[in-house]
């Protein structure tokens, strides 16, 4: 779609009469005349007055209301506006009346009331629902409303375009209302206009509003005429040029959904999709400009966040520079700082569409806009965006972020969260840096970021031991989540800011605040193994601990580095580098239990990366550390590994032992933590009864994995537990349920994220397809029957 910009300059109005009407005004009135003499009416000056103020004679001042000189001269009209005392907006709107009434014989008026493009783009199910509307007889007005520069105004005149003729018999006329100007069209001036295009001799026009409207609505009541409302600033203005509840149809655009017009459908306009904006610029640019540059091409898209103002700009761009590659203009856009300023074509420009909404904004509301540029994450809830503003009204906060909805400058993606496009984004930081001094907004930041970490440290304490520490005392308080469910959801939907708040509080030297969130996020991490972000907490916690001077502090958070890196990420090598660091530190503060615990990671780096042996004797190390230390915790869990290293060292009889040994012990006194760790006991068990080879006994101790009211992890741990019963499965014969576990195992962990397990598992579910397949084409006939329970193979399930 195309952009709004550059419609300020257009006339206020352009007529098309069909069928019922000529091109000419009856009784030789113009849009001018009408426009003089509803403003001379505004003024309460007689026609001696005005020519008296003005200098233009009485019957020259009658002969243009009643449009006998079509168009007079620029020093009149400017004599004429200084006499009425008109604004800026008023006095370049009548000079542009007067300017079209002066082009006789030219061309006869385009066949449409606004513009349309040839290559118009998408908007498939919005043009489909506004002919449904304009086809029944329940609804007569819709309003078509979204942020700047999603192509409102393109799509009213397609709509115009494909609709009028079939649809309108008697004609299509349009109004720019200006809405977004700082003079919008008054509604009483809009109905004059409205009327003489619908017919009306201009001196028969009342003067009193009222009067016009029922005028108005008398004349829409017995014709079908397409009215388009295109800009409007409000519903004060929209309301008066409504129809009634039968006859004329009435489209509004405006960046506002109006909602208190009553009677109304709304359709919201966004973004076009990927592939729409992708052919938006193919035919803007034409296929000698766009073959082979299909990643160029899609890199555009998305660096427009698929804006049709942005794309138009771009397409704009590369058509008048022939030598430029879509390649080259996309590298210039990548520079963040730079790229509303490369938005420009001519008069089309994204910067100026988005400041025409915000300079319509109260100076707190401003405030809050621009802060919320300052956000780490993408989106956000209005207590987060109280702290910004500095407000202590959350409530008040709401209701300006939902304003700023209906403004276009926000959307709201669910109920509650709010959220910039990625263009609106970046002019809110671009005014943040022209408005507000650097001391004020880095307090703004730093007050986000302590606020942030110390909710994140209040919810992170239902789930550790009791006795964990209190957060830190602050200005404004922290979010106190009131159950283990809610403070998990909470760390779950601010994960991106609380994160991101990390590197603001490192940088203001807030050390001992980083290592404590670190510390109270420790346990719940496991809930949660494949987040990023705990690669994120955990460096930072290093380095803060390092600044701090802390040994025993930076072996704990190099300790939680290495799970990060061999739990959440499958990076052993690392996982082993970083534990070893740790192990290093925690020999030098004598610190047994962190020993322990880089003993434990060591264990489980070696046996993923084929050094069982090494492995078993490094858990056997940290088995005897936490034996001296007590620590419940440490102890299940480096046994379990100590088990694992067994099995992969191939002893899987004792690794059995160990770990049905280890079953109902007590794991600590973590919130959540004992059924979690009995859980992968079960897990490990299960693949221990694998290696032996004991199929059946296998079967079912995977159904006891997986089975949702006892498995306890995350859907990654569900994938990798099914996967294992695919095995067993299919070692028992039954190849139609290991394939069904293997697809759920394939979409668990593509639902996590884990590209790699996912494409193991595809390619596990190919190889059994063709074994099923070979199966069905050639019995076995050395197999025995499965009924029994038998297996097919030689060995017994």
């Amino acid at each position: 779609m195309q952009a709004e910009a550059g419609r300020q300059n257009a006339l206020v109005l352009i007529v098309v009469m069909t069928r019922r009407f000529s091109a000419d005004l009856p009784h030789g009135g113009t849009a001018f005349g009408v426009m003089l003499r509803s403003l001379r009416r505004a003024a309460r000056l007689t026609l001696e007055e005005l020519s008296q103020a003005s200098g233009v004679s009485v019957r020259a001042l009658g002969d243009m209301e009643r449009g006998r000189s079509r168009g007079p001269q620029r020093r009149t009209v400017d004599a004429l506006a200084a006499a009425l005392e008109l604004d800026r907006e008023q006095r370049q709107r009548l000079q542009r009346l007067a300017d079209a009434g002066r082009e006789r014989g030219g061309p006869a008026a385009p066949p449409y009331l606004l513009r349309t493009v040839p290559d118009f783009t998408g908007r498939r199910q919005e043009l489909a629902d506004l002919e449904a509307l304009a086809k029944g007889d329940r609804t007569r007005v819709v309003v078509l409303f979204g942020p700047g520069g999603q192509g409102k105004t393109t799509l009213a005149a397609q709509t115009a375009r494909q609709l009028a003729a079939r649809h309108f018999p008697d004609g299509c006329v349009s109004v720019q209302l200006h809405g977004m100007s700082d003079t919008p069209l008054p509604a009483a001036e809009a109905l004059v206009l409205l009327l003489t295009a619908l017919g009306h001799p201009p001196d028969r026009i009342p003067v009193d509003p009222m009067a016009r409207e029922a005028v108005y609505r008398a004349t829409l009541s017995t014709r079908r005429v397409l009215v388009v409302l295109d800009d409007a600033a409000d519903e004060a203005q929209a309301r008066p040029l409504l129809p009634d509840a039968e006859g004329s149809f009435v489209l509004v655009t405006s960046r506002r959904p109006l909602t208190g017009l009553e009677g109304v459908r709304r359709i919201r306009l966004g973004a076009l999709s990927g592939r729409e904006s992708a052919t938006l610029l193919e035919r803007i640019l034409g296929t000698p400009r766009t073959d082979g540059e299909a990643e160029a091409i899609n890199r555009l898209a998305d660096l427009c966040g698929h804006l049709p103002l942005a794309l138009r700009i771009v397409g704009n761009r590369l058509s008048s520079r022939p030598a430029w590659t879509p390649t080259r203009l996309a590298d210039q856009l990548a520079d963040e700082e730079g790229r509303l300023g490369s938005l420009v074509a001519g008069d089309l420009a994204v910067r100026g569409a988005l400041a025409l909404s915000y300079r319509q904004l109260t100076a707190p509301r401003r405030l809050l806009f621009r802060r919320l540029s300052l956000l780490p994450g993408h989106e956000t809830g209005p207590h987060l965006a109280a702290v910004l503003a500095g407000d202590d009204d959350p409530t008040a906060v709401q209701d300006a972020l939902d304003l700023l909805v209906e403004r276009g400058l926000l959307e709201e993606p669910t109920p509650g969260r709010y959220a910039f496009h990625d263009l609106v984004r970046l002019f809110a930081r671009e005014q943040l840096r022209t408005e507000e001094p650097v001391s004020p907004v880095e307090a703004a930041a730093l007050r986000m970021a302590d606020w942030l970490l110390r909710s994140a440290s209040a919810a992170g304490r239902w789930f550790e031991a009791p006795g964990a520490p209190e957060p830190w005392p602050g200005a404004t308080p922290a979010f106190v989540p009131a159950s283990a469910d809610e403070a998990e959801e909470w760390l779950s939907t601010e994960r991106a800011h609380w994160a991101g708040a990390l590197r603001i509080m490192f940088e203001a030297e807030r050390h001992e605040e980083v290592v404590h969130t670190a510390r109270t996020l420790y346990w719940f991490s496991d809930r949660w193994d494949t987040w990023p972000e705990w690669r994120t907490l955990f460096t930072y916690g290093v380095r803060s601990a390092a600044a701090l001077g802390d040994p025993a502090a930076q072996a704990h958070q190099l300790n939680c580095l290495a799970w990060t890196y061999s739990v959440g990420g499958g990076q052993y090598q690392q996982a082993e580098e970083h534990a070893r660091q740790a192990l290093e530190l925690a020999t030098q503060a004598g610190d047994s239990g962190q020993q322990g615990w880089a003993w434990t990671y060591i264990a489980g780096a070696c046996t993923r990366l084929d050094r069982p042996a090494e492995a078993a004797r490094a858990a056997e190390e940290a088995v005897r550390l936490f034996g001296t230390t007590g620590d419940r915790a440490g102890l299940a869990v480096s046994r379990r590994v100590l088990g694992s290293a067994l099995r992969e060292a191939g002893r899987a009889e004792e690794a059995l032992a160990v770990h049905r040994g280890l079953l109902g012990t007590d794991a600590g006194d973590a919130p959540g933590f004992q059924e979690f760790a009995q859980a992968i006991l079960r897990h490990q068990i299960a693949r221990d009864l694998l290696a032996l080879r004991r199929w059946r006994e296998a079967v079912e101790a995977y159904r006891a994995v997986i089975t949702p009211a006892t498995h306890g992890g995350t859907d990654r741990f569900k994938a990798q537990a099914l996967t294992g019963l695919a095995t067993a499965l299919e070692h028992c014969g039954d190849l139609a349920e290991a394939r069904a576990r293997l697809a759920e195992a394939h979409r668990l962990f593509t639902t996590a994220g884990d590209t790699a397990a996912a494409e193991r598992t595809a390619a596990s579910l190919e190889r059994l397809a063709a074994r099923t397949a070979d199966a069905h084409a050639t019995p076995d006939p050395g197999a025995r029957s499965t009924k029994q329970g038998v297996c097919p193979r030689r060995r017994p399930c």
